[in-house]
């Protein structure tokens, strides 16, 4: 874990963007502080900032002036395997063995296991409002026949969330791309991937919000990525899911998305347009999260469109390292060292009304992996921010 309060210095944090498509016969609508020299951890906190240590990790009940700040996290969860091999499939036999690949390798990187570390990092901070990307839905069957869903990814992640006595419910979600594909000569598997918004609902009773207006939408502007088998592309919609938040006194828009990763920089550029003319019109202050596949250098991308249209970032307003914070770049087995490099998930904010008192990156650390395996929870690590809201209580 790496984590930062208003008015400390910087922590770690990051997210690898991950391939993200649509399939078959016409594809349709896929904590770390800054680490020292020693290899230690350090934990940054404003003056007079009470301090909490569970299990050797900090967290922060706000900025020290007695009045706990609201919990916002964003975490992609990796669908659980590489997509891109598909796209280089020289042919329609090929695509079938490399689909078949694919779903062996989904398996592999067992979600059933990865949810249950991925619960722990989110119940042991009980986030209000937590924004999630890649959260797939697998389906496999008979080739021509009913499929069964094999993995649910949401519904795998709140069971493990309820059976540590932190539910959360869904309040709005919105899906991305699927597409149907042959993974044998007799059997085939369906792949949905979904953005997901979910809001506590258990004790205490100031951590339940209340929720109104769930929106959810596609964006006009989406990837077509080639194929090198003759006739055959893969077109991959994206979309964003919001809804307006109120706890503890605060009401608030809260959206997340999961913005293009392997089309042009020009498509993912044209969806955050999209997207913050969509949030313009809120009534209410708008909180941002999601995986944006752009860095804070990206100035002329996503991340500095965002921030013209008057977005702060929640790591960076906390007292992060602009140059640290990473959330991406495990290897997709989930296996190998810490491979973090780079920062493209975000919380975002519109700050009129609203600042950034904590951050923090979760699922970064060797104690976050799973059990018995050590799977990483996911290819990204999540991020965790405490939002003070004017007129919060």
């Amino acid at each position: 874990m790496r984590s930062v309060r208003r008015g400390g210095k910087p922590a770690g944090l990051v997210v690898l963007a991950v391939l993200v498509m649509a399939l078959g016969a016409g594809c349709g609508a896929p904590g770390r502080q800054a680490s020292e020299p020693d290899g230690g951890r350090r934990e940054h906190e404003a003056p007079g900032t009470e301090r909490a240590r569970e299990g050797g990790q900090a967290r922060g009940n706000g900025d020290g002036r007695g009045v706990r700040a609201v919990g916002v996290a964003t975490y992609n969860v990796y669908l659980g395997a590489d997509l891109k091999p598909l796209f280089d499939a020289g042919s329609r036999a090929e695509l079938v063995t490399r689909a078949s690949e694919l779903y062996a390798a989904m398996e592999a990187t067992d979600f059933r296991e990865r949810a249950a570390a991925l619960a722990d990092l989110l119940a042991a901070r009980a986030p209000e409002v937590v924004g999630l990307q890649e959260v797939a839905r697998w389906e496999r069957g008979p080739a021509g026949g009913d499929l069964t869903v094999r993995y649910d990814f949401l519904r795998l992640l709140l069971d493990e969330l309820a059976a540590r006595g932190t539910p959360y419910r869904t309040v709005a979600a919105n899906d991305n791309f699927t597409g149907r594909m042959a993974v044998s000569a007799t059997e085939e598997a369906r792949f949905t991937d979904r953005d997901v918004i979910v809001v506590r609902d258990g004790p205490p009773a100031s951590s339940r919000p209340r929720t109104s207006r769930a929106t959810s939408a596609a964006y006009s502007a989406k990837a077509t990525l080639p194929s090198r088998i003759p006739g055959l592309s893969f077109e991959v919609p994206r979309g964003w899911s919001s809804v307006d938040v109120t706890v503890r006194g605060a009401t608030f828009r809260f959206a997340t998305t999961h913005l293009e990763a392997f089309g042009t920089p020009g498509v993912r550029a044209a969806q955050a347009r999209e997207l913050a003319a969509a949030l313009a019109g809120s009534p209410h202050p708008v909180v941002l999260t999601g995986d944006f596949n752009s860095r804070p250098t990206d100035a002329s991308g996503a991340y500095g469109i965002l921030a013209g249209a008057g977005y702060a970032d929640a790591w960076t307003a906390a007292g992060g390292d602009p140059d640290g914070g990473w959330t991406a770049g495990q290897s997709g087995s989930l296996l190998a060292g810490d491979e973090l490099s780079h920062r493209i998930d975000h919380v975002l904010y519109r700050p009129d009304g609203v600042r950034a008192v904590t951050a923090e990156v979760i699922g970064d650390r060797e104690a976050d992996r799973s059990a018995p395996t050590g799977f990483w929870p996911s290819d990204h690590a999540g991020v965790v921010a405490g939002l003070r809201f004017g007129g919060g209580r």
